[in-house]
């Protein structure tokens, strides 16, 4: 899938590479030459009919957007040289992990969806006490498979510079086992007084971690292990928020305040 990049008045479509194509921390040496294949060598030679020399933009999915131009194509793949490299302008400047109590049928999908075109950087499905739905390894794996084709997907659509990972589901208890969460946000039906933006004003600008029930909500048993952890509970405003509604909303709130929601663009 292809998304139009403008260049001085120019529309040129941008596309991620093969996650195997990048480096950890570090962008693809110029002159280097990558391998597009289907279904994305289909789209540039039978759809947008590119040939050898159009310029096109590729996306590393680690941050880092590139000048290219095609060199070959085949009938189902296309090689082209990358040039110079940029950040990705649709990466937000914070790293937002939605923790996110798994819901009944397929609202797991949306959430996931909305969650990478809103600006959350990673996904982690877990398991609570009021949590409905229970797996097997093989259903679980499945699973997560899915949701991590959806997070493709949707970073594709909104112009996002890496794809969010999608953890495995865990049980909630072991998030607090995680070095990496930062500040810990729990949106809570029971909250009283404080709101998220107050939160916001009283800590360290840094990494947020938003952890969200499923229908019913979190315990208050699970509530008071966040807070003995460090976790802030807050109220997201005077209405009760769907399981599905509540993460997006928090973090969009997150990135608003803190992040690039609602900013100007270059």
């Amino acid at each position: 899938m292809a998304l139009p990049h403008r260049d001085e008045g120019r529309v040129m479509h941008r596309f991620f590479l093969p996650r195997l194509e990048a480096t950890p921390g570090r962008p693809i040496r110029p002159d280097t030459e990558v391998l597009l294949e289907d279904p994305d060598a289909r789209h540039i030679t039978r759809v947008l009919r590119l040939r050898p020399g159009d310029r096109i933009v590729l996306c590393d999915g680690r941050g880092f957007d590139y000048d290219a131009v095609v060199v070959r194509t085949g009938a189902s793949s296309v090689i082209a040289r990358v040039g110079a490299h940029r950040p990705s302008p649709g990466e937000a400047p914070l790293f937002v992990t939605l923790v996110q109590g798994v819901p009944k049928a397929d609202k797991m999908d949306l959430i996931v969806q909305k969650a990478v075109e809103v600006g959350v950087g990673r996904i982690i499905p877990a398991f609570t006490e009021r949590t409905v739905v229970r797996w097997d390894a093989g259903k679980a794996d499945a699973r997560r498979r899915r949701w991590q084709r959806i997070a493709a997907e949707a970073a594709k659509q909104s112009g996002r510079g890496r794809v969010p990972e999608v953890a495995a589901a865990v049980p909630l208890r072991e998030i607090w086992r995680r070095p990496d969460l930062g500040t810990v946000i729990v949106p809570w039906e029971e909250a009283r007084g404080a709101g998220l933006r107050r939160a916001l004003a009283g800590v360290p600008r840094g990494p947020v971690t938003l952890v969200i029930g499923p229908e019913g909500g979190l315990s208050r048993q699970e509530v008071d292990d966040a807070v003995g952890r460090g976790a802030f509970p807050v109220t997201l405003g005077p209405r009760v928020l769907r399981t599905e509604t509540a993460g997006l909303v928090a973090a969009a709130i997150v990135l608003y305040e803190w992040g690039d929601l609602g900013g100007d663009t270059p």
